[in-house]
């Protein structure tokens, strides 16, 4: 401003409205300011969200045991071959699934096997299964997550104590369909985590003959729908 100091140096000029004034430096306070907003942030186990991710890191492979309940279509069909109602399949899943720490969002892919033996019916079905999830509360030690996913089977088996023998009878199709719910995961990022979740599956069935349920000539039951409400648990391990 041209001015020096006065009064020892104890005053400095300032320009206020189109005139020069002074004031004391004593009066003067200095305020540090962060350069970064994370300095004004407190520290908690809440995860930033970015818009990046790694498809090559934050991988994860599963092993989860399913306890399947079937809807009623499968239900009505034991019931009226004889069968006892209400058995429990074997229903394992090996699942991949890509788990960024920083996103909201995660995905997988799983193959699957589900098999059950009746006194009368016997059900074998190979799966793909495909899953998104959405972390809708997401913490470093615990995520709670909402799910939808589409599995798909192109040898969906299910053979009958009255199926004809010859080879004309078709007693494998196709199943496809869809299933949604929730998931939870503990220490979803570390080294081996566990996931358990419950999801209700809707799926349709194609190209599978009618199920001869006695050995009368047209005593069938066809089952076009798959339904049922999965009950899982899993051990994942980052890799």
């Amino acid at each position: 401003m041209g001015e020096v100091p006065r009064k020892y140096g104890t005053l400095l000029p300032i320009l206020i409205a189109g005139k020069v004034g002074w004031i004391q430096i004593r009066d003067i306070q200095f305020v540090a300011i962060a350069d970064s907003d994370s300095e004004n942030m407190l520290e908690h186990d809440v995860i930033a969200l970015e818009k990046s991710d790694n498809l090559g890191i934050n991988n994860h492979i599963s092993l989860v045991n399913n306890v399947f309940v079937f809807g009623k279509e499968w239900e009505e069909l034991s019931y009226a071959i004889g069968d006892e109602v209400g058995l429990r399949p074997f229903y394992m899943t090996v699942y991949f699934d890509h788990r960024p720490p920083s996103l909201r969002y995660s995905f997988g892919i799983g193959l699957s096997y589900l098999y059950l033996k009746q006194e009368n019916l016997v059900l074998s079905a190979p799966l793909l299964e495909l899953k998104g999830l959405w972390s809708a509360i997401k913490y470093k030690y615990f995520n709670f997550d909402l799910s939808v996913g589409a599995f798909f089977s192109g040898a969906f088996k299910v053979d009958s104590a009255y199926n004809p023998l010859d080879e004309d009878h078709d007693d494998t199709g196709e199943m496809y369909g869809i299933n949604y719910g929730v998931e939870f995961k503990y220490f979803p990022y570390s080294t081996f985590s566990i996931v358990n979740g419950l999801s209700f599956h809707h799926g349709i069935i194609s190209g599978l003959a009618p199920i001869k349920i006695s050995n009368e000539e047209n005593d069938t039951i066809a089952l076009d729908r798959f339904k049922g409400t999965n009950y899982y648990f899993g051990v994942s391990y980052h890799f």
